[in-house]
């Protein structure tokens, strides 16, 4: 075997697609009992849905391109209506893209994220460490910089949701360093937070998870399910990674799993102690996905768009996912960070409970009557331990980044914290793959 890849989500697919493209022999080794990482199919109200990561934006041109190859259509995220916005007291109706939070709120909360472009425009995505003012940013956590720099409550609320939504972490836990990279990633920080022109605009017809079984069927056998990589040893000639289902000998390994699954993984020899560190200080976001499915979308009627963010609730955001055909209506939304720590444990009833009360707040008694629900708990996903992506605390980058893609011997590192351009997103999942299989191939 010339290359072993360890995980069928979109970077790992993506690397073996590319590597058996170019005449490489590959495996692909996937822990779970399917593939898409952390993309999957789930069924409500007999309609197939993503239960992870689902939207695309015009930004995302590998995803974009990935999907007309494959032959899977696109269709807009539904926007017409008022969105909801309930911050700091304040609740308000309002269209567009920019939050509705009163005229001085407003104005400062563009200020503030006119800063984060600024700083953004500065860092380079891939190496945000090397940044003249990386240090100084590092230091800092997206709480800490958005108290000096944002003066009214409502400003400091509505960012502290955003990031949440975006990041799957509270502000307190980020370091700031770490979010202006995910908006230098991404093209700005607006991108990240915006339906039109932005992250959320477009679906795909059927689901994104279908993208990773299309490809996985295009590797045939080369792909290999419930197979957990438990140990990696290389040497001179070459690196044997062990499963329960036996071990596969390769000349290189390219393991695409987060920092922090990746270093479940025994290793002979030991990790540099760069990437042992990094791993260490590399935790995932928490986010629990939660569809709910009714009888037809009846907040269309209210002139609303679906979209609610609030500071009242637990649950939120959370946005029209209605299917194309048949009438029907569904929300689709999030537990994200502090919110999915306190309810990752609890009870599922108890959970779907907490939902339908946040919903009906703001939607009316209609709300606590679906015909289903659906939900992923990805931070209690046992192969997964969270999304969307790792969220570094302050220090963390200056110190250990260099470790991230830097390969160790004989083996690489794909996924999307290590790519070039929409980091946390499958977007940069595929870009990650797409280097990885260019850089090994290179030296086959």
């Amino acid at each position: 075997m010339d290359v072993v890849v360890v995980g069928a989500g979109f970077a790992g697919l993506t690397a073996a697609r590319a590597l058996r493209r170019a005449g490489r022999k590959v495996v692909v080794l996937e822990a779970d009992g399917r593939v898409g990482g952390r993309t999957k199919a789930g069924r409500v109200a007999g309609e197939v849905v993503d239960l992870g990561g689902q939207w695309v934006g015009p930004g995302q041109t590998r995803l974009l391109a990935l999907a007309e190859e494959l032959g899977v259509a696109t269709y807009p995220q539904y926007v017409e209506g008022k969105n909801i916005i309930d911050v700091d007291g304040r609740r308000v109706a309002y269209e567009g893209e920019v939050p509705a939070l009163g005229p001085q709120a407003t104005a400062e909360f563009a200020e503030v994220v006119g800063k984060i472009e600024a700083l953004a425009a500065q860092v380079p995505a891939l190496a945000p460490w090397t940044a003249p003012m990386a240090a100084e940013l590092d230091s800092q956590t997206i709480e800490s910089w958005l108290l000096a720099n944002a003066r009214l409550p409502a400003t400091r609320t509505m960012m502290r949701l955003l990031v949440r939504a975006v990041m799957s972490a509270e502000t307190s836990e980020v370091s700031f360093l770490a979010c202006v990279a995910y908006a230098a990633a991404a093209g700005g920080f607006s991108p990240l937070i915006s339906t039109r022109g932005g992250a959320q605009e477009t679906l795909f017809d059927g689901g994104a998870w279908q993208m990773a079984a299309k490809m996985a069927q295009d590797l045939g056998p080369a792909v290999v399910l419930n197979a957990q990589v438990k140990a990696i040893a290389q040497d001179e000639a070459g690196v044997t990674v062990t499963t329960a289902q036996g071990a596969w000998r390769g000349r290189y390994v390219i393991v695409t799993a987060p920092p922090a699954m990746a270093a479940r993984i025994d290793y002979t020899p030991a990790l540099p102690a760069q990437r042992d560190g990094l791993s260490q200080r590399m935790p995932l976001g928490c986010v629990i996905k939660v569809h709910l499915a009714y009888a037809r979308p009846f907040w269309r009627e209210q002139g609303l768009s679906g979209l609610v963010i609030s500071d009242r609730t637990e649950f939120g955001p959370w946005f029209d996912h209605s299917p194309l055909k048949g009438g029907g209506g569904s929300l689709v939304g999030f537990f994200d960070g502090g919110p999915a720590q306190r309810w990752a444990d609890r009870p599922a009833a108890e959970r779907r409970a907490k939902v339908l009360k946040d919903v009906a707040l703001y939607f009316g008694e209609a709300a606590l009557s679906p015909v289903d629900y659906a939900e992923e708990v990805w931070t209690r996903a046992p192969l997964q331990r969270g999304g969307y992506v790792s969220v570094p605390p302050p220090g963390a980058l200056t110190a250990f980044g260099p470790a991230l893609r830097a390969s160790v011997g004989r083996i690489h590192w794909a996924g999307t914290e290590t790519a070039e351009a929409w980091t946390g997103y499958i977007d940069g999942a595929i870009r990650s793959g797409e280097h990885a299989a260019q850089v090994v191939g290179g030296l086959l």
